[in-house]
């Protein structure tokens, strides 16, 4: 961690909270060990042929229990519960997790939180509109509710009693850096103090996305950015989200920094690019700089790149151009990595995928490998360039005084550009003096959660000897929201609040109950004040916390929530995949003819003239490399590619780079 705070900081954002849910993780730790371990979360499912021959195998990275939500915790009645989109539901249950992570109750935080959000669009809408005779009480208004992105942030700010912005933010893959970006904006503007940013998509049932042959899917179920053999994409879900206050504010209140954002910039390709689904070199060197100018810092003092990297073979040798423009006076080496070899691409929160592997790293000291990669894309010239992909993880060392810092890039279809430099935390001054004797308060909506509550603590506890159990007790005391089921702790010490915590019915673990009065009669090593701050704060009253304390104390990262989630789920009448895609015969005699028949399927229009160019017409890059395929397999020629597309886009201009094949 960096001494202190530069000349800037008030223009600077803490990263104080993470909260996420992705393929094989349930949360941050869960997904940072899964990062530096290398694991490759993505499900595959047994190879399928089309009909055309061609083979391939379904994958996706899919989320534990994403049918399943505590609506109790919520005030959901099981209907509402029911229609109400799963992504919805689970950016709910990591809104309370992020602010829970953060160290700050809603209902007595000062000032006003934000919320900056977006999603994807999902099948659920549609199935519940196919299942109406089934669902009679629910209307079209209902549905539109229950699932439209419009109501994302304002359903979670209602629910939480957020009172600051409540925006959805939508960008393509873009969506929640760009949410972030917004975020950053809004808090140095003082349109809040606090701010969620991030995304959520969440399919269910899964989809794994229809292959076809061209499209931007990864043949065998495997995305290998920056490879040689890099095919495309494969689909994730996942739902994140970050806690967000100026650094200053954070550094004052206590907060745990894990990351500090720099600078973060936003912006369009606009029309330089060969289609509108195609990304764009000038349009993303122009982010990644413009985010470095407003974060003050050199290109050469990044020494990790969180890149966009969907593996595609036009997307990532484009990302390394742009980024190499912008880096190419910087010192080198500078690591590059893709969160999308581990869980896949999750579309509206890929960028806030990467912005938290980035701050974990920046926090840890560690770039985890970056997946798949044996031999570098040939259309890369990663010599020339300072990058090096990580095959392992790799200590983090930058030189002596320099903090460690990372850009991040979130590159959304249509063209939007966002980036976000981070930067390691200041230092954090130490707690305060505290006493022997601390109070642990626990609070749920249901016994069982009261119950786990006590047990993930203890574990947390075991497992963290680190932790000072009087910025523990701090955390708990100011930095939950008080519900109606309550319980507290008396201890002393880390291994004695364990032994509490875990044992049943031990005398200093007391539940408001109809025997709390009669178990206050504790042992004589347990100071009364504290005792009776307990008793009073079970019948619940106002309790003045900081009392208990002398001097500083920070807020840590804590367990979250231990929500007791049951399935809620309308399911499709018949669900399957769509047939997929077959090359047409054309019938025509004569290479130009049947170009010109390709062009003008491809494009929609009845016919083409040799010399119209295909762009201009409204072809992209996604279309253009279904064409490019159809021909291959019709003239049986292989290795064209799009750029084959791009330097002859006229229909007599691609015949005779056929003819010359």
């Amino acid at each position: 961690m960096t001494d202190e705070l530069g000349a800037d900081a008030g223009a600077d954002v803490a990263v104080i909270g993470i909260a996420c849910r992705f393929p094989r993780a349930d949360g941050p730790e869960e997904f940072w060990r899964n990062l530096v371990d290398g694991v490759d979360c993505i499900t595959r499912f047994p190879a399928r042929t089309l009909p055309d021959g061609t083979e391939y195998v379904p994958a996706g990275g899919l989320l534990r229990d994403a049918d399943r939500f505590d609506a109790e915790y919520f005030g959901y009645s099981p209907r509402e519960a029911t229609i109400t989109d799963p992504q919805h539901r689970l950016l709910l249950e990591c809104a309370v997790e992020v602010l829970e992570r953060a160290g700050h109750d809603p209902g007595r935080h000062r000032g006003d939180i934000g919320v900056y959000a977006g999603g994807s669009e999902t099948a659920y809408s549609a199935i519940l509109k196919s299942r109406r005779g089934d669902l009679p009480s629910v209307t079209d208004w209902d549905v539109r509710l229950a699932t439209g992105l419009d109501f994302l942030g304002t359903r979670v700010a209602y629910k939480l009693g957020l009172r600051g912005p409540a925006v959805a933010v939508q960008a393509a893959c873009a969506t929640s850096l760009v949410a972030v970006h917004v975020a950053v904006q809004g808090l140095l503007a003082g349109d809040c103090d606090l701010a969620l940013a991030g995304g959520t998509t969440v399919h269910v049932p899964p989809r794994l996305g229809q292959y076809a042959v061209g499209g931007i899917l990864s043949p065998d179920g495997t995305c290998r950015t920056f490879d040689a053999d890099a095919a495309g994409i494969v689909g994730g879900d996942g739902v994140c989200l970050v806690a967000l206050r100026r650094l200053p504010d954070a550094v004052d209140d206590g907060d745990h920094i894990h990351a500090v954002i720099r600078g973060t910039a936003v912006n369009n390709d606009g029309a330089n690019r060969v289609g509108y689904t195609a990304p764009g070199v000038e349009g993303q060197a122009a982010a990644i700089r413009a985010a470095q100018l407003v974060a003050d810092v050199r290109p050469g003092d990044i020494g990790y790149v969180e890149a966009h990297g969907t593996a595609t073979p036009l997307g990532d040798p484009i990302e390394v151009e742009a980024l190499s423009r912008v880096f190419r006076d910087g010192r080198g080496p500078c690591w590059i990595g893709s969160v999308k070899t581990n869980v896949g691409h999750t579309d509206a929160t890929a960028g806030a995928a990467g912005l938290v592997k980035a701050v974990l790293a920046v926090e840890r000291g560690i770039i985890p490998p970056s997946l798949h990669f044996r031999r570098p894309n040939p259309a890369i010239d990663f010599g020339s360039t300072p990058f090096r992909v990580p095959t392992r993880a790799v200590e983090w060392r930058p030189p002596r005084g320099v903090p460690r810092r990372a850009g991040v890039s979130a590159f959304g279809m249509g063209g939007t550009n966002a980036h976000v430099v981070l930067e390691e935390a200041p230092a954090p001054a130490p707690s305060g003096p505290a006493a022997p004797w601390q109070l642990l308060p626990l609070s749920a909506r249901s016994p069982a959660a009261l119950d786990a509550m006590a047990v993930r603590l203890a574990d947390h506890l075991r497992e963290h000897a680190e932790l000072n159990l009087a910025d523990v007790a701090w955390t708990l005391q100011i930095g939950r929201r008080e519900l109606p089921l309550r319980r507290f702790a008396l201890v002393n010490g880390r291994e004695d609040a364990i032994r509490v915590l875990t044992e049943p019915g031990h005398e200093r673990l007391i539940t408001a109950d109809a025997d709390a009065a009669a178990r206050a009669g504790f042992a004589s090593e347990v100071p009364r004040e504290l005792a009776e701050v307990g008793m009073r704060w079970l019948g619940g009253a106002s309790v003045r916390w900081e009392r208990l304390h002398e001097g500083r104390r920070l807020r840590v990262p804590l367990p979250t929530y231990p929500f007791q989630r049951r399935r809620y789920l309308v399911e499709p009448d018949a669900p399957r995949e769509a047939a997929p895609p077959v090359p047409a015969e054309t019938g025509a005699s004569g290479t130009r003819e049947v170009v010109a028949s390709l062009f003008a399927e491809m494009l929609g229009l009845d016919d083409i003239e040799p010399d119209e160019n295909f762009f201009d017409l409204g072809g992209d890059s996604l279309t253009g490399t279904r064409l490019v395929v159809r021909a291959q397999q019709i003239f049986k020629l292989d290795g064209l590619g799009l750029r084959a597309l791009v330097s002859a886009p006229t229909v007599e201009r691609f015949t005779a780079l056929l003819e010359q094949r």
